[in-house]
């Protein structure tokens, strides 16, 4: 068996098929848009929430971070910088293209008070939360 067909035999065949039908180089599970969102994980305290995500192969200033009416979105591009000379790509796993990632994080956050910090792969976000405002007490009106 070939080095090159990790999967072998008769699914391998049929998903040569499948993706020359569709026009496609990879496996769809790789490069279904779906998979290609980073994994990310999520915790919360009672004054923050803290988010992880890895993004490998990622460049610092290919990631854009914003936050608004407690959604925050995370997007970002990876590029290919692939350069033939003179071999033959005979298949290519690494996903490539952009992606967007949205979290609602509901209306208590502080969207002036967010550190986002990017180190070996991984973007990590603090997000602070606000004091939630304390809800409107019925109050009687004496009637004269």
């Amino acid at each position: 068996m070939s080095a090159l067909r990790p999967f072998g035999g008769q699914y391998d065949s049929f998903q040569q098929l499948v993706d020359s039908f569709f026009g496609r180089n990879t496996m769809p599970s790789l490069s279904d848009a779906g998979l290609n969102m980073p994994a990310t994980d999520i915790s919360e305290n009672a004054n923050s929430y803290t988010i992880s995500a890895e993004l490998p192969g990622i460049k610092k200033e290919d990631i854009k971070v914003s936050l608004h009416d407690g959604v925050l979105s995370i997007e970002a591009e990876s590029r290919s910088e692939h350069e033939e000379k003179g071999e033959k790509q005979i298949r290519t796993e690494r996903r490539y293209g952009k992606f967007v990632r949205r979290f609602s994080l509901g209306p208590n956050v502080d969207e002036q008070n967010v550190d986002a910090k990017f180190e070996n792969g991984v973007l990590k976000l603090a997000i602070a939360k606000q004091k939630e405002p304390e809800a409107p007490k019925p109050k009687s009106i004496p009637v004269g």
